[in-house]
């Protein structure tokens, strides 16, 4: 059970970096509401543990071709900047944000966006490859042992965007259409900015070929 234990410090670690994702899931749960901050989040866990498995089954030659890593930079910056761009234009409600506008067949729609949200961005293959490196090369753990510790991630970062999520939506009343309006402002302006930099990074890895 340490490696559990190890996951679950990893997981609370992981919990406190800053991105995209999290600002669109505190966005997400204020003007969609909690249930909708969960769904998202489960998406984004989901995305994540594609992403263990992926790495951890052996496809790290991903991490050494150049060309592949273009492809998802370019994908995933072009992407990232369209959510960005929907998010600065998307009108806001006019009466406040007291009541929900979550509509229940909408829970796929946004397990969905946590998805790709989360997918699309080339850091996060890099990251879980580097993860799958430290816990087959460094702690040389068996297959039983890395399904404890990715659990314990995967719980862990889970809890904590639920937590955001609970804590977001039980700032509604306090949130007004013009706060909401600067709000999707600034995390459209955030997105832009993200997929900037994952475009960046693309041509500075194709300039390597």
């Amino acid at each position: 059970m340490v490696e559990l234990y190890k996951g679950l410090l990893f997981g609370l670690l992981l919990s406190f970096l800053l991105g995209p994702v999290f600002f669109a899931l505190l966005q997400t749960s204020i003007e969609k509401g909690f249930k909708a901050g969960v769904f998202m989040a489960i998406g984004v866990s989901l995305s994540d543990s594609f992403y263990m498995f992926l790495t951890y089954t052996g496809v790290s030659f991903l991490s050494e071709n150049i060309q592949v890593k273009f492809v998802l930079g370019l994908f995933g910056s072009l992407v990232m900047m369209g959510f960005g761009l929907f998010t600065f234009l998307k009108p806001v409600p006019k009466r406040g944000l007291k009541q929900p506008h979550f509509v229940s067949n909408n829970y796929f729609r946004k397990i969905l966006k946590g998805f790709i949200l989360n997918s699309i961005n080339p850091f996060i293959l890099i990251f879980w490859l580097g993860v799958a490196g430290m816990i087959t090369i460094e702690l040389h753990y068996s297959f039983d042992q890395a399904f404890l510790f990715y659990a314990g991630v995967i719980f862990m970062v889970l809890s904590a965007d639920i937590t955001k999520s609970y804590l977001a939506n039980k700032l509604r009343d306090l949130i007004t259409p013009r706060f909401m309006k600067i709000l999707n402002r600034s995390v459209g302006i955030g997105l832009i900015l993200f997929g900037f930099r994952l475009l960046y990074y693309a041509f500075e890895i194709k300039a390597l070929v």
